[in-house]
């Protein structure tokens, strides 16, 4: 397996498992399929495929019980909708290596939240009030990162330190604004120096991190009922 593609699907097992503690919810990794143990967080899947040899079967058995859930396809193999479950989107897992040239003396354009109230903030405009607890700030390894136009947030993004990776996710603009992706990569490389960042994306966000450095390398579906 490409190892930059290895490295994305773990950060993002890291995050399932970072915000399924958060909100009080167990989980267990078996035969290379992860899954929680009680309804996950909101826009959350209750299965995810870690490993490429995971099975239908075993999805369907991870599954069992449950009327309403959803599993991540991390390697897009597995087909569901016979299954009773609909495609609810694919993506493209997203690597930008890091870049020692990057100019540290760039402004820094993009500001980390540091308050509840500013994590409130950020969540109304995002549509996650509920699922980024306000705990995620006391985790040392997560950055909630936003761009402010005046006192307005205009942008956002979060970054979480995995094992020799930064993963970004949640990226966001509000309406009538973009994201520079090469100035976001630039902001998280002052955060974590020296670390690759990995992340998903699809539609026009994708072509903006494509455009902004990042390359593309597997794909990713989500499945739901």
């Amino acid at each position: 397996m490409d190892s930059r593609l290895r490295a994305a699907v773990d950060a993002s097992i890291g995050w399932y498992e970072d915000l399924c503690t958060l909100h009080g919810v167990e989980s267990k990794l078996v035969d290379g399929l992860w899954s929680s143990l009680a309804p996950p967080p909101p826009l959350h899947s209750d299965a995810v495929a870690v490993e490429p040899t995971v099975t239908r079967d075993q999805v369907l058995a991870a599954l069992d019980g449950r009327a309403q859930a959803g599993f991540k396809d991390s390697f897009s193999t597995i087909d569901m909708s016979d299954a009773g479950m609909d495609l609810l989107f694919a993506a493209s897992w997203i690597h930008r290596p890091p870049n020692s040239q990057r100019s540290t003396d760039a402004p820094v354009t993009w500001s980390v939240v540091t308050s509840v109230a500013g994590l409130a903030d950020w969540t109304s405009r995002h549509d996650t009030t509920g699922v980024l607890l306000p705990g995620l700030l006391d985790r040392a390894h997560f950055n909630v990162l936003a761009k402010y136009q005046a006192d307005d947030i205009v942008a956002g993004a979060v970054a979480r330190l995995a094992s020799g990776v930064v993963g970004v996710s949640n990226v966001f603009a509000v309406p009538g604004q973009t994201v520079d992706w090469a100035e976001l990569a630039h902001e998280i490389d002052r955060l974590y120096p020296g670390r690759s960042i990995v992340g998903y994306e699809r539609g026009a966000d994708l072509i903006g991190a494509i455009e902004g450095g990042f390359t593309p390398v597997g794909e990713l579906r989500v499945w739901t009922r």
